[in-house]
């Protein structure tokens, strides 16, 4: 499947633009701050309802403008994609509706989000994303590689676990609703905690406590088996990426999971580690337990603190180069090489999982890597039959169709 037309309006700095792009590379030309990211994001917003740049809904609206809108047309482009069929996706942003007109000083606007798939509105992002898994099989989705990837690496723990979280989501509907229900059943549990404790707060917690355990051992088990997946062929990537790295390895992080060699440590510890062994996909009834285990050792402490001090919401991952966390030892050439890899690997595990092709949305190529690493990614894209959009302030060496981007419009390049 394939974009075959993409309109924006009032989107960032862009008034209203059509955008017919070619079904393989496409290369948006132009100086910072010109726009050329805009149409990245407007895809990003179609396939996972959210800004790769981090926005608020109100941040990506044009000044004083009180809608916005981005459409895309998705034909397919081979027989098993159904002959003949096209798919109207859309997403419409409205401040009309915030009526306290500024009277607060600082206070953002209320910003409605909606969605459309052929004029069916969706205001649930997990329903929206549902649609992927469809009776007709969407399937559209975007794998992103931008600066802001960098924070993978060295950024919080939470953006890791989001990032992990939405890949898998992206190719597993189940998983989707499955963090879904475990956060609500969080939220419910940490209201619970901030309760006085008494007898008929303890039955409470421990009726939500069960409910946890079952959830919360469900996304730790997807989440092992998906790095799984990813373990066997990412050292492997980017040793095509940078032949002379160290061995790549990605490591699940808890300090309640089991701890299995080569697959997950606790995440007290990011030294020096000794890798021994194979990694093997623990037991969803043995992950249950020790998430069990560990939410009765630190009850106690769990009152006192209001909230719940362990599970899959607070685990993590990191990037190991030989024995060595890549995150305080690994140079800005092996940190790139390293996200290059993963989300290639990215995007060969969504289309093993799901038959599908997605997006590859590559922002900002010229800073991002040097010139060994764009050799190698331009010939790998040149050879997939990926749709791929590329954004870069350089215009040498590139086979594809190029567009030029100047102050919110699209030239001929």
């Amino acid at each position: 499947m394939i974009v075959s037309e993409l309109l924006l309006r009032n989107f960032r700095n862009v008034s209203e633009c059509k955008f017919v792009p070619d079904p393989k590379l496409n290369f948006l030309l132009g100086e910072n701050g010109q726009g050329k990211t805009s149409f990245l994001e407007a895809l990003g917003f179609l396939a996972t309802l959210r800004s790769f740049r981090g926005s608020k809904p109100d941040e990506v609206l044009k000044w004083n403008e009180a809608t916005s809108e981005i459409r895309c047309k998705l034909q397919p482009v081979t027989p098993e994609e159904q002959a003949g069929w096209e798919t109207d996706l859309k997403v419409v942003f409205d401040k009309s509706g915030d009526k306290s007109g500024g009277v607060i000083a600082g206070a953002r606007p209320k910003v409605a989000k909606v969605a459309f798939i052929n004029g069916k509105p969706f205001k649930s992002s997990t329903s929206y994303l549902s649609q992927r898994f469809g009776s007709f099989e969407l399937g559209f989705h975007a794998v992103v590689f931008n600066p802001s990837d960098h924070d993978l690496v060295r950024g919080d723990p939470s953006t890791r676990r989001n990032y992990l979280d939405r890949v898998i989501a992206a190719e597993n509907v189940h998983f989707l609703k499955t963090v879904s229900k475990y956060q609500r059943i969080l939220t419910q549990r940490n209201a619970v905690l901030k309760q006085e404790e008494q007898a008929g707060s303890r039955d409470l917690l421990a009726g939500f406590t069960d409910q946890l355990v079952t959830l919360g051992a469900q996304l730790a088990f997807t989440r092992l088996e998906w790095i799984l997946k990813l373990a066997e062929r990412l050292n492997e990537m980017v040793h095509q990426i940078a032949p002379r790295q160290p061995s790549l390895r990605f490591v699940y992080l808890s300090n309640w999971a089991p701890q299995i060699d080569n697959l997950s440590l606790n995440n007290s510890d990011l030294g020096p580690v000794n890798f021994t062994g194979h990694g093997q996909q623990p037991s969803l009834e043995l992950l249950e337990q020790s998430f069990r285990k560990r939410l009765s050792q630190l009850e106690a402490a769990e009152w006192r603190s209001g909230h719940s001090l362990v599970g899959p919401h607070r685990d993590d991952w990191a990037f190991y180069l030989g024995e060595q966390a890549l995150r305080g030892h690994g140079s800005q050439g092996e940190v790139r090489s390293a996200l290059l890899a993963l989300k290639l690997c990215e995007i060969d595990l969504f289309r093993i999982e799901t038959g599908h092709r997605p997006l590859f949305l590559l922002d900002d190529f010229s800073s991002e890597l040097d010139r060994e690493r764009r050799t190698f990614l331009l010939g790998y894209l040149s050879e997939s039959d990926l749709q791929v959009f590329v954004t870069t302030t350089e215009d040498s060496s590139l086979h594809g169709k190029k567009f030029k981007v100047s102050n919110g419009f699209l030239l001929p390049a």
